[in-house]
């Protein structure tokens, strides 16, 4: 079964700009399970008025380029994987957001 969290970190993304995120499990992962946590998805979203969120204009967060990557010779917990992203503002304000994952752990590997 896909387990879906949301993430709190108190982040804002400023009106018309894009983040670069990356993303692991290297020391916080479910029970059982490494670093790998794929297949993963993950995606910024919008806080509600009552979370903070700034709802005088539409709220419009884009979540693309998603990656799959692994550590290389030097990198901190190489080879270890991990993920990137990015976040792009299409509003015309500062947004406050969550990160939602959805991971689905569960899922069998066909070859």
């Amino acid at each position: 079964m896909p387990h879906r969290f949301r993430i709190d970190g108190g982040w804002t993304i400023g009106a018309h700009q894009t983040q670069y995120w990356n993303w692991n499990f290297f020391t916080d992962h479910l029970p059982n399970t490494g670093p790998n946590q794929g297949p993963i998805v993950f995606r910024a979203v919008p806080k509600g008025l009552s979370q903070g969120g700034n709802n005088t204009v539409r709220n419009e967060l884009v979540t693309y380029d998603f990656a799959m990557c692994r550590g290389g010779p030097g990198d901190d917990h190489a080879p270890e994987v991990f993920y990137e992203f990015k976040i792009r503002n299409d509003s015309s304000v500062d947004l406050p957001f969550n990160i939602e994952e959805v991971i689905f752990s569960d899922l069998p590997l066909n070859q």
